[in-house]
């Protein structure tokens, strides 16, 4: 019987060898907890794997973008029950990009700030229950998306939620208060910007592409948003009055968020945007400035294997 926080899915296939090797690929500086105590994490993660009658190999990144190397790497090594992200979603991110269109199953210990797509999942969030869940659970096939050529498996976008990711990775601190902190000073000196939005001249506060649910830290900014559908949710903000700021905030994260006067959804599996200038974009919370004024936003169904 399923748990998730959100809905329950298909599971595909369960995890039988007794002895299997798992890939950890660790983000010492995701969230607010791995940056403190790497060493920690790292062998409650060689314990328990061990009682679980499994062998791990654990490698920590570097830099951006180091994940993607590691796995794309260590894949060519030997073959593996699971390549698993343990950090948010930017690492998540990184390490699923390898991985679209192969066997080889995605596992996630969500360790970052917000942990958006491993909360959609239903995924437990503290690293013994995600350690039990790893070990113990199934597998099952969900879509992905792109963003021109950048995979996202979460939530991509632009506009205010581009500009206030894009200050909260320049802040020291990470984690939900941080993120609160740095949206709210931003939201009083935001400007809405204009889009093309599949031929249609549109004045936005954000634009949204969710193939899960929410950003993280359970914001759910599509909440009818499957991640085996194939289909995207675009999800339109319009400029509203400062006043239903607070109306916007506090359904965004009592996932009671719909269609209304400010607000519009659509199901697409493609769109095209063209902005006046290359836009500061989002993918799965990475903020990236584009060099390009046009973008093309599909889906990939049934494209990456998580361990759920």
């Amino acid at each position: 019987m399923c748990s998730f926080s959100y809905f329950c899915l298909s599971s595909s296939s369960f995890l039988p060898d007794p002895v299997s090797n798992y890939l950890f690929i660790l983000n010492p500086n995701s969230g607010t907890s791995i940056g403190k105590k790497p060493g920690f994490v790292k062998s409650t993660i060689e314990t328990v794997a061990r009682q679980s009658g499994h062998q791990a190999k654990i490698i920590f990144t570097e830099e951006r973008a180091h994940a993607t190397t590691l796995v794309a790497e260590n894949l060519k090594i030997e073959e593996w029950k699971a390549i698993v992200a343990v950090g948010g979603d930017g690492t998540v991110n990184e390490i699923a990009q390898p991985l679209v269109g192969l066997d080889t199953p995605i596992g996630i210990l969500p360790m970052g700030s917000g942990n958006g797509l491993a909360r959609h999942l239903g995924l437990p969030l503290t690293l013994p229950a995600a350690l039990k869940r790893l070990f113990e659970g199934t597998v099952t096939t969900i879509d992905s998306a792109q963003l021109n050529d950048i995979p996202f498996f979460c939530t991509a976008g632009m506009g205010f939620d581009a500009y206030v990711g894009h200050l909260f990775s320049q802040q020291s601190e990470r984690g939900l208060a941080t993120y609160v902190n740095v949206s709210f000073k931003s939201y009083w000196s935001y400007k809405p910007q204009s889009f093309r939005l599949n031929g249609s001249d549109i004045n936005a506060f954000s634009l949204s592409f969710a193939n899960a649910g929410q950003f993280g830290n359970n914001a759910w900014i599509a909440p009818a948003a499957s991640l085996q559908d194939g289909f995207l949710d675009v999800v339109t903000i319009s400029p509203f009055p400062k006043w239903y700021g607070t109306s916007l905030a506090y359904q965004l994260f009592t996932r009671q968020m719909k269609a209304s006067q400010f607000i519009s959804y659509q199901t697409v599996k493609e769109a095209f945007v063209e902005t006046e200038t290359p836009p500061m974009i989002h993918y799965d919370g990475e903020p990236l400035q584009l060099d390009t004024n046009k973008i093309t936003v599909k889906i990939r169904p049934h494209s990456l294997k998580v361990i759920i």
